[in-house]
């Protein structure tokens, strides 16, 4: 079972992760740690606001019919303080570019650039400084 220090103690290796396989020019690998830091820090944050990782889990089946990537985005986002409401727009706009680009880096035949492993890595941390505001 993974307490909620380890869930962010993964998120923070997985950011680090990203940036090393980034500075070795490892491109196409860059999004997948990227992203996963952002949901393993949704998962320490929900736990911080009550919800444990089975209350999560048991969410993810009925709510969202299995989809936990799904439900880690919509429960935080839910909890997050937004300013705007472009800024609620903005944030979801940044996760859904970061979950695109680590789905095309696993999924697709095409190589992810420099440029967009670099974008990848600026999302994943704008992403983790808002989720750090809840």
């Amino acid at each position: 079972m993974i307490n909620m220090n380890e869930l962010y103690e993964k998120s923070d290796l997985n950011i680090d992760a990203a940036e090393k396989l980034y500075n070795h020019c490892l491109y196409d690998s860059v999004c997948h740690p990227a992203y996963y830091s952002c949901l393993q820090l949704m998962g320490h944050k929900l736990i911080k606001k009550g919800m444990s990782l089975s209350d999560q889990a048991s969410l993810c089946s009925t709510k969202y019919f299995g989809h936990s990537h799904k439900c880690l985005i919509e429960e935080t986002c839910k909890r997050l303080k937004f300013d705007k409401c472009r800024d609620e727009q903005d944030y979801r706009n940044g996760v859904k570019q970061l979950k695109e680009k680590r789905e095309s880096s696993d999924y697709k035949e095409e190589r992810i650039s420099r440029e967009a492993s670099e974008a990848c890595i600026k999302l994943a941390k704008e992403i983790r400084q808002k989720l750090n505001s809840i």
